[in-house]
């Protein structure tokens, strides 16, 4: 090996490592990027559906923007504005509804003799005994106590759901510019590509983006199918409360893969112990868990396999990686980042390195 080589070796090594520190440091404007791009492909579907059905690109583009931004405000507007009142209400009735869950626990206690051997008795739910002042000031001075503990937190609670707001703010901002000129940026990638891999680089660019096309079809699909079958099940049939936003808390839990099936279990239990029965959660909860199983297992599989074929192990582990790179910004976007990356290292290495593109693979 000679010097020059050697050099040239070297000096490769060195910018590379710079690159992926680069890319390291920079993960989380990245991570907002790449949601910018996913959003904005999310937003030219109904564009091109106006455009199919003959609309010039103009008004196409306005109003998908339009579109788009009006269902994210109302449904912002509705779903957690019902969700805090549910809170509230649920605060201000915590007395009656423990009351409450404690007289159906005993009352199902009493009712089944098998029971007894098993679940523990409770108090009993009314009581007569007065509560002193002392008693009182003693609880007053626990409660400031605690709340002067938790200030720091809690500000900071205040602080971290102010930059979400405005990290959700920036990226639908840059999605849509996103969507106004998208050429203009492919066009700007393709100054660093060279003449003769443009081609190329554009196909792997397509490739990418009927990818993440794909993808969002497939989440569609499973978003309308968990808030039918919740809305049906829990509202319809059982008559819970406040079912449709429970639906739909339910269906955008969806794009968290896994840990999104068990989060609307919160909002359940939040309106039905403000608004009902809290025995009534014995039947919510698994009738809710049945619509989770069977849109995840056996409706929607049949539809995300023909879209994307990932196997689950790989989710789930590629999840916990990218999770605590970009947190929960990479819990949402893990499964739309490891199909663009399975593309690009399949088209990049695979088919142009390797030549596999028409090789069949066996055990």
């Amino acid at each position: 090996m000679t010097f020059g080589d050697y050099f040239k070796r070297t000096l490769a090594t060195i910018l590379l490592l710079i690159l992926l520190y680069a890319l390291w440091s920079t993960r989380s404007i990245l991570a907002l990027a790449f949601a910018s791009i996913v959003i904005a492909i999310a937003m030219a579907q109904p564009m091109q559906f106006l455009q199919k059905k003959g609309m010039k690109r103009g008004p196409a583009v306005a109003i998908a923007i339009l579109f788009s931004f009006t269902v994210i405000t109302l449904l912002s507007l509705w779903i957690l504005p019902t969700l805090g009142k549910g809170v509230a209400d649920l605060v201000q009735d915590m007395p009656a509804a423990v009351e409450s869950a404690k007289t159906s626990y005993q009352r199902v206690w009493e009712a089944n003799p098998p029971l007894r051997s098993i679940l523990p008795e409770i108090p009993t739910a009314a009581t007569d005994e007065a509560i002193d002042a002392e008693t009182i000031q003693h609880i007053f001075n626990w409660l400031v106590k605690s709340g002067m503990a938790i200030a720091p937190d809690l500000m900071g609670g205040i602080g971290l759901l102010a930059g979400i707001l405005v990290n959700l703010g920036l990226v639908l901002f840059i999605a849509v510019f996103f969507l106004l000129e998208p050429k203009s940026y492919i066009i700007a990638l393709l100054y660093l590509i060279p003449k003769n891999n443009q081609k190329r680089a554009v196909q792997i660019i397509n490739t990418l983006g009927s990818t993440l096309t794909k993808w969002l079809h497939a989440q569609l699909f499973s978003v309308t199918v968990i808030v039918l079958l919740v809305y049906i099940l829990l509202g319809v049939i059982l008559r819970m409360p406040n079912a449709m936003v429970v639906a739909l808390f339910a269906g955008f839990a969806t794009f968290i893969p896994n840990i999104g099936a068990v989060l609307p279990i919160l909002p359940i239990t939040i309106f039905t112990l403000a608004y009902s029965d809290p025995s009534k959660l014995l039947i919510y909860i698994p009738v809710y868990l049945f619509c989770q199983f069977l849109e995840s297992n056996v409706i929607t599989p049949q539809v995300v396999k023909a879209q994307l074929n990932i196997p689950a192990g790989y989710l789930m582990l590629f999840q916990l990686l990218i999770t605590m790179a970009l947190g929960a910004l990479g819990l949402v976007l893990a499964v739309p980042i490891l199909a663009c990356l399975i593309v690009f290292v399949r088209e990049v290495y695979s088919y142009d390195v390797l030549k596999l593109k028409n090789v069949k693979v066996t055990l």
